[in-house]
């Protein structure tokens, strides 16, 4: 085809139809430029199909990855309220000459004290837009900003994990030196209470255990606002993703 044309071109000179030639040449500059858009567009159409496939491919990812977190969030939060629940029981028996509650009904009370349920969410999706750049195919502005609070979020609530836990720690270490675990926990592990006459009936009459349960019901309470503030941040992620 180029041998034809460049035929032509010389045909044109060799007879002096500089005029014709020159139509030709503009005729032919014009269909080279026409074959250079008609390529670009191709080239730009065949990118927009890859970008929109790698684009349903993230949201396919994002919506599997939130409601698997949202699941394990609501699991999370259930324990959060029965542990904060638990403990202030107890705190309502501090002090108390209840006679009705046993001893054996004490125990497994403080039990849901020392509970310290934790949350890890998957971001496995996250940190691969993150670390690849392809956070830029989202379009959605409103998206990329959840997306950005959730993982400042996720910051927030691994610090009331930490502090939940240590609460939780710290009323195990405190009947390690004043009460029993083992009458806590014989049923768990298959044994039989302590023989030493241990009674940690007598821990809802220390200043000490009232405060160590006061902290925790403190620290559950913001862990559960925190959560719950989580929770809408999901729930909102993944209608804007189903809409990306």
């Amino acid at each position: 085809m180029i041998k034809l044309f460049r035929n032509i071109r010389k045909n044109y000179l060799n007879e002096g139809k500089n005029t014709k030639y020159l139509k030709y040449a503009i005729g032919e500059i014009i269909l080279v430029v026409i074959g250079i858009l008609i390529a670009l567009q191709i080239n730009n159409w065949n990118e927009n199909r890859k970008s929109n496939i790698e684009l349903q491919l993230i949201t396919k990812n994002l919506v599997q990855e939130f409601e698997a977190n949202r699941e394990a969030l609501q699991k999370a939060l259930n324990s959060v309220i029965y542990t904060k629940n638990g403990s202030l029981d107890n705190l309502s028996l501090i002090a108390s000459k209840n006679n009705l509650i046993s001893k054996e009904q004490r125990n497994t009370m403080i039990e849901k004290s020392l509970f310290f349920p934790t949350w890890i969410p998957s971001n496995f999706t996250m940190n691969e837009l993150n670390n690849t750049g392809k956070l830029s195919l989202l379009k959605n502005e409103n998206l990329k900003q959840l997306l950005f609070n959730w993982e400042t979020q996720i910051e927030v609530i691994k610090e009331w994990n930490r502090r939940l836990e240590k609460s939780s720690q710290d009323i195990i270490d405190y009947i390690k030196h004043n009460g029993s675990l083992r009458n806590l926990n014989y049923n768990t592990i298959k044994t039989k209470p302590s023989n030493l006459g241990v009674n940690n009936s007598d821990l809802f009459d220390n200043i000490i255990f009232e405060n160590l349960l006061d902290e925790k019901v403190l620290y559950a309470q913001f862990m559960e606002n925190q959560l719950k503030k989580m929770s809408t941040i999901i729930e909102t992620i993944l209608k804007e993703t189903k809409n990306q």
